[in-house]
């Protein structure tokens, strides 16, 4: 079966609830993905320009199991699934993944520095969640990694997204997950990290083989920070070797944890 044209390697601007609806079955080799928590947030870090936007889809987790649904079905059988959650909204997101999926682990991704929340009475959050599960059985690629990822966050000045994630730790993820030339579907895309960390497969740390890409991304304003340059400096990543034709694949890397750096320039380019 030939995947649709219309979404493969774009950057679509839609509710991915109905979206996901014209995806045929067992289509995509991997979701990657951090949905709304359901806690109405808002980020009060920015000092040097207004606050960012708020999620959309964040008021309850309500339309969760009807979302995971939908990911179970456009989910190949052997597939891995990632699903990022905070330690208060965890057993709504395991309860309802793990009625479809087998939940292998909680990966524990640990940040270089910490959020704010309550300063007086409580201890400052420094790490975020990923539940890992599996439709089927597959096996992840290279070395035997820990389920403690080291990876530092993307600096507040430089975020799109109150949110984003490092392409660095989104594209190992996609590396210990898919085969050259895999479909990666993220529902909820921000400003497009997970499809900027499928491009980056073939950059200068990445394994150098093709990933594919599916984003949807309800709020318009997110979109257009993708559009205007991805994340980061506005500078394409012009600095890095392609692999050249004949060139064995190169070796899978393990996930470095604890010693992977955020690139300040993230910066790549995707289609829309």
């Amino acid at each position: 079966m030939s995947f649709p044209e219309k979404f493969l390697n774009r950057f679509i601007c839609g509710d991915c609830f109905a979206e996901m609806r014209e995806l045929p079955d067992a289509c995509v080799d991997l979701v990657l993905t951090d949905p709304p928590y359901g806690i109405d947030y808002q980020s009060n870090r920015r000092v040097t320009r207004p606050k960012l936007p708020k999620f959309e889809n964040d008021v309850d987790l309500s339309w969760v199991d009807g979302w995971v649904d939908e990911v179970h079905r456009v989910l190949k059988d052997d597939r891995h699934f990632y699903c990022f959650t905070r330690f208060d909204m965890y057993p709504v997101f395991y309860n309802s993944i793990s009625r479809k999926f087998k939940v292998k682990n909680c990966l524990i991704w640990t940040k270089n520095n910490h959020g704010s929340g309550d300063l007086n009475g409580s201890y400052a959050p420094q790490y975020e969640m990923v539940i890992f599960a599996v439709k089927g059985k597959r096996h992840l690629n290279g070395p035997r990694d820990s389920d403690v990822l080291g990876c530092e966050n993307v600096p507040s000045a430089r975020r799109f997204h109150a949110t984003q994630k490092p392409v660095e730790l989104l594209r190992q993820l996609i590396e210990k997950s898919t085969e050259p030339g895999e479909v990666v579907l993220d529902p909820f895309a921000g400003v497009g990290s997970t499809g900027l960390a499928c491009v980056d497969t073939t950059r200068r740390d990445g394994d150098r083989q093709t990933r594919h890409y599916v984003l949807f991304e309800l709020n318009a304003d997110f979109v257009r920070a993708g559009q205007n340059g991805g994340l980061g400096a506005q500078e394409a990543l012009l600095d890095v070797e392609r692999q050249t034709r004949g060139e064995p694949p190169k070796k899978r890397p393990a996930l470095r944890t604890n010693r992977v750096r955020a690139r300040r320039d993230q910066t790549l380019f995707l289609e829309f």
